[in-house]
């Protein structure tokens, strides 16, 4: 049989900051940043990016910093929190965080005193002005690693980008959104064939507490209900072990027939604004 050929890159309007809308900064293991906006309030999940690269590319999407409403961290990974302590103090915004998250994240902050830290618990909901969010435990090596289901007005956005396995909560977590940003890290054929990376790391990144593979990634989309879904945007790519026509190939036998738009995030640029 023919492989099916995964579509090209989906390209929209790149500046039309609308009231439900999305933005991936920047995916991958050098920095991660998620903008959404619901409304008037404005989040940024996850900061691995410095103050100074995270304005550039806010301002490549017209996106005003001065908007934030709030950081929120899923895990202390220097790759999604690395930056957020700049940002909070820069900007008089809160930080919502675990407590074991904040505890292995004290040196990484910085300056913890003059910033406004709010805690968190994976499975409680809480609200952000008009944005629900409902932060849920994922398997990954970190002390208490979150997913996120965002609900603003009638838009439901699922956030997993760091996970090993994709367990009955994640699905449940993951269901009925309009969009979702998934992890499709790496192609298992070229991690174990890259000689750069050592056999513990190799093992690691296909434990139950690494990363999900595109074929990993595949299956869990094929069990979600996908009937609201607008948008999939595969992030947290290794640039090493994965290419995004690996990812779109598999993502893409997935949703092929369906009016989804599937887009790559990159580490080195923004997505489009997605809007909902």
């Amino acid at each position: 049989m023919r492989r099916r050929k995964a579509p090209p890159y989906i390209f929209m309007d790149a500046t039309v900051i609308s009231e439900n809308c999305f933005c991936q900064l920047a995916s991958g293991s050098k920095g991660n940043a998620l903008y959404v906006k619901g409304g008037d309030t404005a989040v940024l999940f996850d900061c691995g990016l410095s103050g100074r690269e995270l304005e550039r590319r806010m301002a490549d999407r017209d996106i005003d910093p001065d908007t934030l409403s709030a950081v929120v961290i899923s895990h202390e990974h220097t790759d999604h929190v690395g930056g957020a302590g700049v940002v909070c103090r820069r900007f008089g915004i809160p930080l919502y965080i675990t407590e074991a998250t904040r505890t292995g994240s004290v040196k990484k902050l910085g300056k913890t005193k003059a910033m406004d830290i709010r805690a968190m618990e994976c499975g409680r909901r809480f609200a952000i002005g008009s944005m629900e969010i409902h932060p849920f435990s994922i398997s990954h090596d970190a002390a208490d690693t979150a997913g996120f289901r965002v609900t603003t007005g009638d838009a439901v956005i699922g956030i997993a980008t760091d996970l090993g396995v994709a367990s009955h909560l994640v699905k449940e977590h993951l269901s009925g959104c309009t969009a979702l940003i998934l992890e499709s890290n790496h192609d298992p054929e070229r991690l174990y064939a890259n000689d750069n990376y050592p056999w513990p790391l190799k093992q690691r990144v296909r434990s139950r507490v690494g990363h999900l593979s595109n074929g990993e990634a595949a299956a869990l989309l094929d069990d979600l209900d996908r009937s609201r879904l607008l948008h999939l945007v595969l992030a947290h790519l290794s640039e090493e072990n994965n290419t995004p026509e690996l990812a779109l190939d598999a993502a893409y036998s997935v949703l092929n027939g369906s009016d989804t738009s599937i887009t790559v995030a990159k580490q080195t640029l923004p997505t489009p604004v997605f809007s909902l």
